[in-house]
């Protein structure tokens, strides 16, 4: 691997916000975290690591579950990373759209609604795995 290749990674790292990125191959183990790089040594095959730890974001309110806004109808793909306050699908009430928000940084892994499924007040719409966890 080169320096260029390094640098062009920490380049996109930090354009893109991203806290943490780490790679691997059969002679290499880097961990880039807030900024400082780590080159770890030589791979070691450890034990796997445990699951992460996800939680359900419920429905902040009552309405009909929209994956995505009408004037965009092309899904997003899960699982995908989300930030803190954006929009990760709707709840519509008569022609009312509420946004439903992520709660904090991490990866939107599940839908657990049907699109156009009623969702009631604090029915579970998504797994969610919250980054740093």
């Amino acid at each position: 691997m080169s320096d260029a290749w390094l640098q062009s990674v920490l380049r996109l790292v930090e354009q893109y916000g991203i806290a943490e990125f780490e790679y691997e191959d059969e002679t290499r183990h880097i961990l880039v975290s807030n900024g400082r790089v780590s080159e770890i040594g030589p791979v070691r095959h450890e034990e796997p690591t445990p699951a992460r730890q996800s939680i359900e974001i419920p429905a902040p309110f009552i309405g009909i579950f929209r994956s995505t806004h009408p004037d965009n109808r092309q899904p997003a793909e899960l699982p995908r990373l989300v930030r803190n306050g954006e929009i990760i699908g709707y709840l519509q009430v008569e022609m009312l759209l509420r946004p439903v928000l992520a709660p904090q940084d991490g990866v939107l892994a599940e839908l657990l609604v049907g699109d156009g499924a009623l969702a009631g007040y604090g029915k579970p719409l998504f797994r969610f795995h919250p980054a740093g966890r």
